[in-house]
């Protein structure tokens, strides 16, 4: 039942926004865009985590795009009434190709991209048994690949979602176009 009402959320959205004129929103040389979101489905730490991440992007052609990104990941675990957490920072560099033109889309609204990225991640570990655990995750060099796409709802505020490997295998958030 709640899976249908999202769906139907997600596809009355859709319809509504196909309506809307175009905000002249094609990815462009020069673009500075930010975006929080949220990532599902961690992949260190032994269970599903949802953790917080932001990327930039600084266009560098019209369909070129490179930016640092940050995550923060916090996975908790009790059982028996012992508790224990994992706390993963991860950062880095992605760059990404912008398909707009490529493809020949007919609306500047949507921006379907793809990408790669490299960084680092760092974790903690904390527990109620004591300091006689070693964490299992220590730092460790980062690389993945990523494939998404923005809508724009105005000239300066949209939505996107990415599936990917190397971090989070699905990230859904918001977009802001700042020049």
């Amino acid at each position: 039942m709640k899976k249908s009402y999202i769906l139907f959320l997600f596809c009355a959205t859709l319809m509504l926004s196909a309506h809307v004129d175009s905000y002249g929103q094609e990815f462009q040389k020069g673009d500075i865009i930010i975006s929080p979101g949220l990532g599902l489905g961690y992949y260190y730490g032994g269970g599903f985590a949802v953790g917080l991440t932001v990327n930039a992007e600084f266009s560098i052609t019209d369909e070129i795009a490179i930016g640092p990104y940050f995550a923060f990941t916090r996975w908790d675990y009790g059982y028996s009434g012992y508790d224990y957490a994992y706390t993963f920072v991860d950062f880095g560099a992605r760059g990404s190709y912008h398909f707009g033109k490529l493809l020949k889309v007919n609306t500047d609204q949507f921006d379907p991209y793809a990408g790669a990225f490299l960084g680092f991640v760092s974790s903690s570990y904390s527990s109620d048994f004591g300091n006689g655990y070693n964490d299992p995750y220590d730092g460790a060099v980062r690389a993945g690949i990523y494939a998404g796409a923005r809508w724009f709802f105005s000239e300066k505020f949209g939505a996107f979602g990415e599936v990917g490997v190397g971090l989070y295998p699905i990230v859904l958030g918001v977009t802001f176009k700042l020049k």
